[in-house]
């Protein structure tokens, strides 16, 4: 069951909890243990808004808080909805007599097992106008090669103060390019290049962790591993 589909562990109901000064925050990615139902496995999980007008939603760095709504999407069993689910972190430092202790960090319900659910990270690539003419402008900075110009040339760009334009044509060998935009572009101005990329889970490995859930490979048994 641990090389099943992507499952979508469910949005929390406002309930996990909030951190306190000096504790560390859930990165998306980190080792979690999920209590899906009567399984229970570790994963690391990306997390992401929840929009239920949008087919595409948009990637959380960390593990929202106060009470905020979002999804996680992790590979693990397959589960049928509607299941409960408990996700929690061990606590760096804190073990008992079970072992390490855990924290519950974010509880909610199973969403499905779509594993077509897009999850994207947005980077914004700046240029700067040198040199403008009314809605044209060279624009330096965003690119060092004219390979990449031709390349990034049918996407759309837009600026700081509202304006949408396209790359016209590249300019010399170092990256900078001719742009024309929708209304005259100012000086100062910065121009923008929005893009997108799609986020996969990880799976979890095996490996030993330390007490902050990062997993360490040399503190794997030097002994090669039997086949039993």
């Amino acid at each position: 069951l641990s090389d099943s589909i992507a499952g979508h562990g469910g949005t929390t109901d406002g309930s996990q909890q909030e951190h306190t000064d000096g504790e560390i925050p859930i990165k998306s990615k980190d080792v979690l243990t999920f209590r899906c139902g009567w399984r229970t496995w570790k994963g690391r999980p990306v997390f992401s808004q929840h929009n239920l007008n949008c087919d595409k939603h948009k990637f959380e760095r960390f593990l929202p808080q106060n009470g905020a709504f979002f999804a996680a999407s992790v590979f693990g069993p397959v589960t049928y909805t509607p299941c409960p689910v408990l996700v929690f972190r061990e606590q760096a430092g804190a073990v008992d007599h079970h072992g390490k202790r855990e924290e519950l960090v974010a509880m909610g319900s199973m969403l499905n097992a779509d594993a077509n659910r897009i999850v994207v990270k947005r980077i914004i690539l700046t240029g700067y106008p040198v040199r403008v003419r009314k809605r044209h402008a060279i624009v330096k900075y965003m690119f060092y090669n004219p390979e990449d110009v031709q390349w990034f040339k049918p996407a759309g760009l837009v600026t700081k103060h509202g304006l949408h334009g396209h790359i016209v044509e590249s300019n010399g060998d170092h990256g900078t390019m001719k742009c024309l935009f929708n209304a005259p572009i100012k000086q100062h101005d910065t121009v923008c290049l929005p893009l997108y990329k799609r986020i996969y889970p990880k799976l979890a490995n095996t490996m030993p962790s330390q007490d902050d859930g990062v997993s360490v490979r040399s503190m794997l048994p030097k002994d090669p591993l039997e086949v039993l």
